[in-house]
Order: C-alpha cells, then structure tokens, then sequence
C-alpha cells in the first residue's frame, strides 16, 4: 500500500516540480495560452467592450474582435475575416429576397445556398495548399512579419508554438499554410455552423429584416469570446443577450467571472502537466505512436485500456477549459452565454450524453439537420446516422469523422429504440418482460451504475474510430488478446 501511495505522489508531486512557473513567455504563453487558448489574449480589450455605450457596443465587438484575430492570426487574416463576414450579409440579404420569391419552391433558395457556402468553406481548407510564388513567403517574413500569424512571424518579444517550430523547419513558413492551417483552430468551422441556424431562420422568417442589419451580422460573427471554437450562439439570442447586457454589469460579476477564467486555465494546466506528456511520450500523438499502429508493444494492460480515457479526458479538459474563459469573458461583460458541457461524465445514455457534451453544437445538429430530415417520426436511424455523419465528417479527420458518425449515430439510435421499449415495458400493467424490468429497477443504484458504465464505454470506444481510423480495432482485438490469454 505504501508503494501505490508513493508512486500516486510522485506522479501528482514530479509536474508540479519541474513545471518551470517563472517562464512567462515559454511556459505560460508558449504552452498554456496558446491553440485554443488563445481567446484568453481577448482580456485587455474587454475593458474596452465595458466602457462602451450601449449603442456602440456592437461596433465594439467587431472592431476588438477583428484586433484579437489581427493579432493572433495575422492581418491579412483579419481582412480576410471581415471580407468574408460582408460576403455572407450579403449574401443573405439575397437569399431572404430569395426565400420570400419562391415560397412555392422553398428548397430552392436553400440548395443554391448550400451550394454556395459549403465549396466556400472546403476552399478555405484548401488555401493552405496554395503555394506563394518562389520568395514571397521569406519577404513577406523579414518586411511584413504582422501578416503572419502568432508564434510564426519570429518577433523576439512573442511566443513560438510548437505547431509553427514544427511546420517551418528551419526555413520561412508558408504564409498561407500558416493562416488556414487548421480550420477548427482559426474559426472557419465554427463560422461554417453559425450560419447554418442564421439561413435556416431567414427561410423560416423569424429574423425580421430590421434585425438583420450588416452590423448585427457582423458583431454575431465577431464576437471574440466565442470566435474560435465556440460555443455557438443562435443568431436571435445572441442579439438578445446584447440588448440585455447592460442591464447585469456591475462589479458583482468579477468574482465569479474571474473564479470561471481561472478554472478553465486550471483545467488546461492539468492537461498539460499530467495528460500530454503520457500521450506524447510514445503512446497516441508522439513520433513512435505504437498506441494504433502497434498496440502489442503497450506492456501496460491498463495503459493500453486506458489509453483513449486520456485523450478524451485531455480533450474535454482543454474544450471545457477553453468554453470556462470564453463564458468568464461573457460574464464581466454581462452576456449570458449558453453552457458547452454540463457534467457528460455522469450521463447513463448516450441520448442523456449528447445533452450534455458540445451543447450548443448537439442542438444545432438537432434542430436544422436531424429534425428537417424527419427526425424520430419516419426513418430515424437514417437520420440519425446522417446527423452524426455530417458532424464527424465536419472535423479534421474528415474520413475518420465520418465512420465515427455512422457508429455513434447507430448506437444513439439503438439506444433511441432501447428507451422507447422500455417504456412501453413500464406502460404494462402485467406480463413477464415487465415484470422482468421491475424486478431489475428494484435493484437500483445497480441498473444505474450498468448503465452509466455501458454509455461512458460506448462513447470512448468510439473514439477509437475518430482518432485511429481502421487501424483502431487493433485496440480492443489486443485487449481481448490479453483477456483470452489471462483466462487460460
């Protein structure tokens, strides 16, 4: 006993030891603020956001929103940001003109839409791809660094994330391969899904013209708190929020807003400290990465089961962390933002899952993919697995995503059929089966604790499938390997 003891301190005590907490600018701000950290940049210009008037507060948080993305990702980025938010006003404009013309053809307006909105996106992506002419990258570095984004543009002052170390290799990076990098790390994922509820409410005519001025559209798109990675406001309520939040200022506010920023930097802090370096070292993100590719080498048993419980963990940690700081901002600022995650861990299904894990997104999907598409009330297991398809598919790892999708989509459909059972069970007064369930139900918290054991496995094994792709069913087949083999 002793020994677990001494090897559970040493574990908690070693990070907290050799954590180098005096270096502010490689520590603090090269690995803690940094990806999507980042947002917790937004602090001084807060203050701006407070002193404003009540009718220049949208105009603020265009101007402070298009600061922090000048600063972050480059000033290009933010011209292209602001380019990009006109284009979709507009856009819009002309597609509620759309919608009111052709209300006997309805879809039309929405596949021209699509049409035009998701090759945009996917073009983005692609920009990453498209090479400057010989030169440009390595002028544009030493005579217009501020074009670059943070960590790339070699100011001595500033921090150096590991992403751009890593991609430059010594030579100057690729000014586009540097702003479009990722586009769940810039923003444009996330903007991509803010105009999904935005377009379908203009079909469905709930946002009056008057509300859909270019400012309004503007200020949804570039409010810095949830700029990056959410949460995703609807258009509607975020404008309600900001004709409200004056009213809730004061300086009752700053404890627990400053308490909420805190915590969701604790959070990245345990992330960094205790569950990256397992992951890096040689198990999931390292340069062996033997956790997919070669699971057989994993002596650990309990590693090797636990392996995708910390890179989910480290990932909740990281988001909600990330979702914390944004919702402190909102707090000092007086806006109500909507919660991202509500305790997923105690959920005990995966319906009661998705309630609580990425919120905002779970809505969204609900409310304009998987509802339109007919929902629970004809072909649901079709239109569940198309809804978790398209929200896979919507992440890097597109193909990985997608498989993703389809399993979890399947599963939550099973589980959509389960709960239906059962309360057709619980409606029947007598016969064998539900007396069977009442039997079991008298047993509780046991049915409770299976419960919420099946639905925590059955989302982190799926992440297997998001993370490793085909090669993930090494995973389990070695763990039933060493199951079998323990057996005999």
């Amino acid at each position: 006993m002793g020994d677990v003891l001494s090897t559970v301190w040493q574990f908690l005590y070693e990070p907290l030891q050799q954590t180098p907490w005096h270096d502010w600018r490689g520590f603090w701000l090269g690995r803690i603020l940094d990806d999507r950290f980042v947002v917790a940049w937004f602090l001084p210009l807060v203050a701006i956001l407070l002193l404003l008037p009540r009718h220049r507060l949208r105009l603020g948080i265009v101007a402070t929103g298009l600061v922090l993305l000048a600063y972050v990702f480059g000033v290009l980025y933010a011209g292209f940001w602001l380019l990009i938010g006109l284009a979709l006003h507009r856009f819009g404009q002309w597609y509620a003109d759309a919608c009111q013309r052709d209300r006997a053809s309805a879809w039309r307006p929405a596949y021209v839409a699509l049409a035009v909105i998701l090759p945009a996106y996917i073009g983005t992506q692609l920009l990453q791809y498209v090479p400057l002419p010989a030169g440009w990258d390595a002028w544009l570095a030493t005579h217009l660094p501020w074009v670059f984004p943070l960590g790339a543009r070699a100011v001595a002052w500033e921090p150096s994330f590991s992403i751009f170390r890593t991609r430059a290799a010594g030579g100057p990076l690729p000014l586009l391969g540097a702003l479009f990098y990722n586009a769940h790390n810039i923003g444009t994922a996330y903007l991509l899904v803010r105009t999904l509820p935005y377009f379908a409410e203009i079909r469905r005519g709930t946002i009056p013209p008057a509300r859909r001025t270019r400012l309004n559209f503007l200020a949804y798109v570039c409010y810095a708190p949830a700029l990056i990675q959410g949460p995703l406001e609807r258009f509607a309520t975020f404008q309600d929020e900001l004709d409200a939040c004056h009213a809730r200022r004061g300086w009752s506010n700053l404890p627990p807003a400053a308490a909420r920023i805190a915590w969701g930097v604790a959070k990245n802090l345990l992330a960094v400290l205790y569950f990256t370096p397992v992951l890096w070292f040689g198990l999931v993100i390292g340069p062996s990465s033997v956790y997919y590719k070669h699971p057989e080498q994993i002596a650990s048993t309990w590693l090797l089961y636990g392996g995708v419980f910390l890179q989910i963990f480290a990932l909740y940690l990281q988001f909600s962390g990330y979702c914390d700081v944004s919702a402190g901002f909102a707090r000092l600022l007086g806006y109500r933002q909507i919660e991202n995650f509500r305790m997923p861990w105690l959920a005990t299904s995966l319906r009661d899952f998705w309630r609580r894990w990425h919120i905002s997104l779970s809505f969204i999907l609900r409310d304009y993919v998987y509802i339109p598409l007919g929902g629970s009330r004809r072909h649901m297991l079709l239109n569940m697995c198309l809804t978790f398809v398209l929200c896979g598919a919507w992440h890097p790892s597109t193909l990985k995503g997608a498989a993703w999708g389809l399993v979890m989509g399947l599963f939550v459909a099973i589980n959509h059929y389960w709960a239906d059972w059962m309360k057709r069970l619980d409606a029947q007064p007598s016969g064998r089966l539900p007396a069977i369930r009442r039997a079991c139900l008298r047993l509780q918290p046991l049915p409770r604790i299976c419960a919420w054991l099946l639905t925590q496995h059955a989302f982190l094994f799926t992440i297997l499938i998001f993370a490793g792709g085909l090669a993930a069913i090494r995973v389990p087949w070695e763990l039933l390997r060493r199951l079998w083999a323990g057996l005999h």
